[in-house]
Formats: structure tokens, sequence, C-alpha cells
């Protein structure tokens, strides 16, 4: 299997409809660390996708 390098992964997120799910997969990641670099990279996670991902509180 070939993975997407998380650079490309955020350009995915940001630019196709396909789900926070599918592209983690596609990456190698997990659906968490994914949100993750889309927020560093200052990307709103999609509505949709939100509750896929585990929330952290601080």
């Amino acid at each position: 299997m070939t993975y997407t390098p998380l650079s490309e992964s955020v350009e995915l997120y940001q630019t196709t409809e396909q789900s926070l799910t599918q592209i983690a997969s596609q990456a190698g990641v997990s659906k968490d660390e994914l949100a993750s670099k889309l927020r560093s990279k200052g990307v709103a996670l999609r509505s949709e996708d939100e509750d896929v991902v585990t929330a952290t509180r601080y």
C-alpha cells in the first residue's frame, strides 16, 4: 500500500470532498493525528468530520 504524505493530506482535505477518515487511511495515520495536523495549519474541520475525532479539552 502506498501512503499519502501528511502535507499532501492537508491539501487533499482542503481541495476535495474526501472525508477525514478516507484521507487519514490513505496517509496511514489516525484520524486524530490528521485532525491535529489540519488544525495546526489553521484548517477548520468540516462539521461531519468533527464527530469522528476524539475531542481534547484543555
